[in-house]
């Protein structure tokens, strides 16, 4: 592990080859040739081009990118997140080459990928899990949607992130659905709690089988599948609950072989939790992660890839302290007119103390693969004290000519406050 691809762009990339000059590994910024926000690259020693526009053609292309590793010499890949990083094909790809893959095994990967079979595996080693069936076509969906009863969730089984997750309470959203989804999708359904949180208990594990907490986080706002507010520690969940969340995803991890760093979420109701799926990534809150522990996750990630033993006495989660991450997606309205997504008539980001951002935009520049323009985090001794720090940065913040749910996260903050 001397010389790094870092598979990623924006705000990512530029804090992995950050992370990587200060260990003094060399590093190569891949990069889309149609990237009109390739600012990321100026941080690396190299760089190497991938054709193709878009995406899925460029970043996101297992084939193309698997072409640049080759091309550009490397000896380890680290991907950050994205669907990249849970990209089974992509990982068992760079086994066949003998490049490091800073991650889970293409194996783990895959279990973790299938909504199904993840759960089936959840459920044998005794974590709770909803009801839920596997179906395809329009007559087994609906066969199926009967048996586990609405509210039911729909999800393409190995859909990534939450686009194309339908909540359906009644048979006409379940057709919606289905045409949304199109004919040859693998649906995977589950019982929806009308009353319900989603939390994540993000962990490490290295090639020891250490097991390193990391802190749990909640989910506050989710829009378009999109989550646009998430805090640090939970409240309102019992102590004896957090407890079992975090030897349960313990557990995951460990039936999985999962390896790294990842984040294992749960469905929380009224008066149980529930398995719901694995994220097996750097998650987007990783910088709430390190406020709570003080540590480097990427170097952390780059010292479990490098087969060094963790011990948990080095990492402790400070869960005194409250974190609050707001996150600028773009509206996927605005994505939809790729490749001319647009242009930032004005792009500022308010200088709020204790507010930090990741961001990496150019106003300057088109934007055309920007998913996220930036995210504010903030911690305080309460989370109401969070939140009014992240409200202050935001409203005194200018981001115009895209749709980045400014007015919706605001508005949550105020609750929060």
């Amino acid at each position: 592990m001397q010389h790094i691809l870092i598979a990623n762009r924006a705000a990512i990339a530029v804090r992995a080859a950050r992370t990587c000059r200060s260990l003094g590994l060399e590093t190569t910024a891949l990069c889309a040739a149609t990237d009109t926000q390739d600012t990321h690259a100026a941080w690396a020693h190299h760089t190497v081009l991938v054709e193709g526009y878009g995406l899925p053609d460029t970043y996101d292309s297992a084939e193309r990118v698997l072409y640049a590793v080759r091309r550009s010499g490397v000896d380890c890949v680290y991907p950050g997140y994205g669907s990249l990083a849970e990209n089974a094909d992509f990982v068992a790809g760079l086994e066949a080459l003998g490049v490091t893959f800073v991650g889970p095994s293409a194996a783990a990967l895959r279990l973790a990928g299938s909504k199904a079979a993840a759960v089936e595996a959840a459920h044998r080693i005794g974590v709770p899990v909803l009801p839920h069936a596997s179906a395809r076509g329009r007559d087994e969906v609906l066969a199926r949607v009967r048996e586990v009863g609405l509210p039911a969730v729909l999800k393409p089984e190995y859909g990534y992130g939450g686009q194309e997750v339908c909540i359906a309470r009644s048979a006409e959203d379940v057709e919606r659905a289905l045409v949304a989804g199109g004919a040859d999708t693998s649906w995977y359904i589950e019982k929806y709690l009308t009353v319900n949180r989603v939390i994540g208990v993000t962990l490490a594990v290295d090639h020891h089988g250490t097991v390193i907490p990391l802190g749990e986080r909640e989910s506050l706002l989710v829009a378009d599948g999109l989550k646009l507010l998430e805090a640090s520690p939970v409240q309102g969940v019992g102590a004896d609950t957090l407890a079992a969340l975090r030897a349960d995803a313990a557990r995951v991890a460990e039936a999985f072989g999962l390896r790294n760093v990842m984040t294992v979420e749960f469905i929380v109701g009224p008066d149980r939790y529930y398995f719901l799926e694995v994220n097996g990534r750097l998650p987007l809150a990783y910088q709430m992660s390190e406020r709570q522990t003080g540590v480097d996750l990427v170097g952390l990630q780059l010292r479990i890839a490098r087969g060094e033993h963790i011990s948990p006495d080095d990492v402790r989660v400070d869960r005194a302290r409250h974190c609050l991450e707001a996150r600028l997606f773009t509206h996927p309205q605005e994505l939809a007119d790729f490749p001319e997504v647009g242009q930032l008539d004005h792009f500022e980001l308010a200088d709020t103390e204790g507010v930090s951002y990741a961001w990496s935009v150019d106003p300057q520049r088109p934007v055309t693969y920007e998913l996220i323009l930036a995210q504010a985090l903030a911690d305080g001794t309460d989370r109401p004290a969070a939140a009014r720090l992240v409200r202050k940065a935001l409203e005194a913040s200018r981001v115009d000519g895209l749709r980045c749910y400014v007015e919706e996260i605001t508005q949550r903050l105020n609750d929060e406050c």
